[in-house]
């Protein structure tokens, strides 16, 4: 059984907001990369469009207070296997990074 939720915003009485769809991709990125929080826990983004070793380009790459790097990959609509094996390059070359 599908679950749904809803958004509202209650100032004098409650009101549902509704769904709306992002344009592109490139757009979400800019949205993250303005206010990272909507990710749901502080990061600071150190880079966008990040060129790796191998050419590839990660769309955010973000640090925590811990100083744990992560790597923001942002898709709209679907995430084929080949984000997977994106995700792990990308992963294997942010551990790959020295101080």
């Amino acid at each position: 059984m599908p679950v749904e939720m809803g958004l509202w915003r209650v100032d004098d009485k409650p009101v549902r907001l509704t769904p709306g769809g992002m344009p592109t991709e490139a757009r979400l990125e800019e949205l993250v990369e303005a206010e990272p929080t909507i990710l749901g826990q502080p990061l600071l983004i150190i880079g966008r469009q990040v060129v790796t070793s191998f050419g590839k380009v990660i769309d955010l790459l973000a640090v925590d207070a811990d100083g744990i790097l992560h790597v923001l990959e942002l898709k709209k609509d679907k995430t084929p296997r080949e984000v997977l094996a994106q995700i792990l390059d990308y992963g294997s070359w942010v551990r790959s990074l020295g101080p």
